[in-house]
């Protein structure tokens, strides 16, 4: 980011804001089936609700954070990634993600996908969410991709979707770059 193109924080807020529009844009092009969205609140409920949902046809595990409170924390992130994708009314997947600081990495942060079995869009939330991650990075200028902290049970299945072994972020975290 050349700091010269920015006047004033709500410069920069603007700045982010369309781009985050652009990649939803872009994601919704190329996966047209689902409706790809930003993060409000009542989408934050909506998700945090899901600890709520048990029995045959829900998947038992769930995020281990709140998601309102998230939303209330990264709403003070002008450079912040965050995407929902929806099938018609029903909320399938979320991520909370943000650019390093010197810009050269994007990470998901927090992802969850519907606990609801069959998912309306089968397995293809992780992979619009990866995407969306990538176009986020192609427009800011970062040239890695990370997902931090996986999930132990989904780390084959990360590792299927071109994220390579966990390995240390940043001397603190685990996390998976992509390819």
């Amino acid at each position: 980011m050349n700091s010269s193109k920015f006047h004033n924080y709500p410069s920069v807020i603007h700045y982010y804001q369309r781009i985050r529009e652009d990649v939803w844009s872009i994601t919704q092009e190329t996966w047209p089936h689902a409706t790809i969205k930003g993060i409000s609140r009542s989408t934050a409920l909506l998700a945090d609700s899901w600890k709520t949902l048990q029995g045959e046809g829900y998947r038992r595990s769930r995020a281990i954070w709140d998601w309102e409170p998230e939303f209330k924390s990264y709403q003070t992130k002008p450079k912040r990634f965050e995407m929902s994708i929806w099938s018609g009314s029903e909320l399938c997947g979320l991520t909370y993600g943000s650019l390093s600081k010197n810009g050269s990495k994007v990470r998901m942060n927090l992802i969850e996908a519907t606990p609801v079995r069959p998912s309306p869009l089968g397995e293809a939330v992780f992979p619009i969410l990866s995407f969306g991650a990538t176009v986020y990075a192609d427009l800011v200028g970062a040239d890695e991709i990370w997902l931090l902290d996986p999930v132990s049970g989904a780390i084959d299945y990360y590792k299927n979707q071109g994220y390579m072994a966990p390995e240390r972020y940043c001397g603190k975290r685990i996390g998976m770059k992509k390819r």
